[in-house]
């Protein structure tokens, strides 16, 4: 059961970025987007993604791949549309 439960947080806690990238690159505006926080949380999931990696957990590892790819959607986007 417990793995269940780490895919579900996993899914859940993935796709709330995904809204956030899709509406930044589509509207080109980012100015409600702090850099300084979507970098430190580009740095918190790159952490748990190499955690997962290391203690051979997959639901961390897939949920912080999609996490990082979201970021850094997200934080290219701020820097591409200043």
């Amino acid at each position: 059961m417990a793995p269940y439960v780490g895919y579900l947080a996993a899914f859940l806690g993935t796709i709330c970025w995904i809204p956030q990238a899709v509406k930044a690159w589509a509207t080109r505006d980012t100015s409600g987007l702090s850099l300084p926080s979507n970098l430190l949380f580009l740095t918190t999931v790159s952490l748990w993604l190499v955690y997962g990696v290391m203690i051979g957990d997959w639901p961390l590892i897939l949920a912080n791949i999609c996490a990082v790819v979201a970021m850094l959607s997200i934080v290219a986007a701020k820097l591409r549309f200043k």
